[in-house]
């Protein structure tokens, strides 16, 4: 019950969270009410578009890892991860071995396992919202900053001056810069959180 709760949660700020951003009057209130705070001090005015998008960026990834981190429960993850791997070695085994008892222990087994990373899963997924609430007011400023700065173009090994609103696969290009600069970032940033909670361990 609790777990469906959770996912009603996500999915209706998900739902929220796209009605906002593409939304041009929201978009625009939401982006103009944040654009006094970060515009002082990520805007530069206008001159560095990318850099601000890389910067904001870095501030939803770096609070979101963070939340992240001190919300989950590494130890249970590990001890689970280690579970399912001793469990996927010997129901390998016993297919190898053709052995029908372990095949069918295993497989009754299994039902809880699963039931066991379900809940496991299910608690991170509480944490899905806090993202979302973050996420939203600052993509819509970069989407709003975006539109009010002059220097809209990039350079790339393969365009010279390409447009950051010009749409590629889908989506314009500026959004998959913040894609591909988020993606690897966000695993850098919880690497680095990962690598210092095992030293402490």
């Amino acid at each position: 019950m609790e777990r469906r709760q959770s996912s009603f949660l996500f999915f209706f700020l998900l739902m929220l969270a796209f009605l906002i951003i593409f939304d041009p009057v929201i978009r625009g209130a939401i982006g103009r009410a944040v654009n006094y705070i970060l515009y002082p001090i990520i805007g530069f005015n206008g001159n560095y578009p990318l850099l601000t998008v890389f910067i904001a960026g870095s501030l939803v990834i770096i609070i979101s890892a963070l939340i992240r981190h001190f919300t989950t429960n590494w130890v249970e993850m590990a001890k689970m991860q280690e579970k399912v791997s001793e469990f996927q070695k010997k129901y390998r085994e016993a297919l190898k071995s053709q052995n029908k008892y372990m095949i069918k222990k295993l497989q009754n087994m299994q039902k809880d396992i699963m039931l066991e990373q379900s809940n496991i899963t299910s608690k991170q997924f509480k944490i899905m919202p806090i993202t979302i609430i973050l996420f939203v007011p600052i993509f819509t400023w970069i989407w709003e900053f975006l539109y009010s700065t002059n220097h809209y173009y990039f350079d790339t090994p393969w365009q010279i001056h390409a447009s950051l609103f010009k749409s590629s696969f889908i989506f314009p290009n500026w959004i998959l810069l913040y894609m591909l600069f988020s993606i690897p970032f966000t695993q850098f940033i919880q690497y680095i959180l990962r690598l210092k909670w095992l030293r402490k361990a």
